[in-house]
């Protein structure tokens, strides 16, 4: 029986970019790549409720996450454990540790909320806030849950078999994030790849090839 990998994309993710490591995959597994909903406000809890509505007459699956996507997967993980046989973290976020972006990023929220977009957009870049410019009202609200969000306590309860792929050169989700997220998740393995943070982008080929010998699909 052909095993099927369900994936979580990251924020705002553009799915054509997803179609190499796809296609790669759905030669050996079943994918289901399913868009993130926008229609209304959600926490993390709420996304991993609707992947339980989204994947309930499904038998147990494999579970790939990247960026949001994985905290995504890290909260569903450890709320539905029976329904994951193996869970594959891309760069992912969870990790909240006090910062510029995270100390400012309310206080501009509410101090640029009726300024022209143009000071938007050079606020925001300056903290490396810029999806928040491009988000819709509702995804607005939706990142000012989601960035407060730590999964730290859902990834001590996690015992699913765990593949932890990262890149060495992330900005985004930096390596020492990776290195604790294996640290926290027991039964998990942690891999560095010479890349940044968009690995499903830049190395198809490499992730297929270590997803597959990870599930045993080789």
């Amino acid at each position: 029986m052909v095993s099927t990998v369900v994936i979580l994309h990251g924020w705002g993710s553009d799915l054509a970019r997803w179609r190499p490591l796809v296609s790669l995959l759905s030669k050996k597994l079943h994918v289901i790549l399913p868009r993130l909903p926008e229609d209304k406000v959600r926490n993390t809890a709420a996304y991993a409720d609707w992947l339980f509505q989204k994947t309930k007459n499904l038998p147990p699956f494999i579970l790939l996450g990247h960026s949001f996507g994985g905290q995504i997967a890290i909260n569903f993980c450890a709320r539905y454990q029976k329904r994951v046989k193996k869970l594959i973290l891309l760069a992912s976020a969870g990790i909240r540790r006090p910062s510029v972006k995270s100390v400012l990023f309310l206080p501009l929220a509410k101090l640029f909320k009726f300024a022209p977009l143009k000071f938007k957009r050079l606020a925001y870049r300056a903290i490396g806030a810029t999806d928040y410019v491009k988000a819709s009202p509702v995804m607005k609200d939706t990142m000012k849950l989601i960035l407060k969000e730590d999964q730290q306590e859902n990834m001590k309860k996690i015992v699913t078999p765990t593949l932890i792929l990262w890149g060495g050169q992330d900005r985004y989700t930096p390596l020492r994030d990776g290195r604790l997220t294996h640290k926290l998740i027991n039964n998990s393995t942690l891999e560095v790849l010479t890349g940044k943070h968009g690995l499903p982008f830049t190395h198809a080929e490499t992730l297929k090839e270590k997803i597959l010998w990870f599930i045993g699909s080789k």
